[in-house]
């Protein structure tokens, strides 16, 4: 018995069959771009945009810039077209002389800058890489807006320039903190010498016990060291007249040497 398939189910596998085909001969390119990007007003504005193929970057490879005003709906509006490692500038007069070739093909980086970018500048922008047999493949879109510098978000420069700040704060904290720990934690050397309060109480001891404070601050003092006490000086009258009459007054020398 022979088993005729329908008709409708014989041209599905010749399509099927034929789409496996040029598929297999056409390789698909992706395209990549920001999201979101703030610019402020009368600035210099860099759209990046990047690729990635499975084929070599050939002479032929080309790129398409393209721009749909904010609030509109319809067709973007080809402004920039770059090919054979030329750029062209697209038929847009609002971007006329305003945009610059930023990108390199051999790095897969097609980025362009937009000169004095200006509040009609806000809208969506397209990014369309082609790169043969690569050309099946969708555009990337990057939305920009044009603000004043007031209204312009925290920067990634910002927040690494404030993160690096707090980092090197933390470190200077945790030097100090370390640095004082290791001080408490040295031992202590006591000195040996005589303390003021043997020397104080030295002076308020009484005349009675000089002799007993001196054996007590001899431990003090070095044992080579001769004590040597006050020497006394008697001041005579020699003149031998019987008449004459001089006082006579001790003058008192103190010889107190340092230990």
């Amino acid at each position: 018995m022979e088993i005729r398939l329908p008709i409708f189910t014989r041209n599905h596998v010749l399509l099927c069959v034929s789409a496996v085909f040029v598929f297999a001969g056409v390789s698909a390119i992706d395209v990549y771009t920001p999201a979101e990007l703030f610019v402020e007003n009368g600035t210099t504005a860099t759209l990046s945009c990047s690729f990635k193929s499975r084929e070599v970057i050939s002479s032929s490879a080309s790129v398409t810039w393209s721009f749909l005003p904010e609030g509109e709906t319809g067709a973007f509006t080809s402004f920039f077209y770059y090919s054979g490692g030329k750029p062209f500038p697209g038929s847009l007069p609002q971007f006329k002389s305003r945009v610059e070739w930023a990108g390199d093909m051999n790095k897969k980086d097609v980025s362009i800058r937009v000169l004095q970018m200006q509040f009609k500048d806000n809208g969506t922008f397209s990014c369309d890489v082609k790169n043969p047999p690569d050309i099946s493949g969708q555009m990337s879109f990057i939305k920009v807006r044009v603000v004043m510098k007031e209204a312009l978000p925290q920067t990634s420069a910002a927040v690494i320039v404030g993160g690096v700040i707090g980092a090197v704060i933390g470190v200077i904290i945790i030097a100090v903190v370390t640095y004082l720990i290791i001080r408490r934690q040295e031992p202590s050397h006591d000195y040996e010498g005589c303390t003021s309060l043997e020397s104080v109480s030295s002076q308020n001891t009484r005349v009675g016990k000089k002799a007993e404070s001196s054996n007590d601050n001899s431990r003090c003092s070095s044992p080579s060291a001769p004590v040597q006490g006050p020497v006394i000086y008697a001041q005579l009258d020699h003149s031998g007249s019987k008449t004459s009459f001089h006082k006579i007054e001790p003058v008192v020398y103190a010889d107190i040497r340092k230990n």
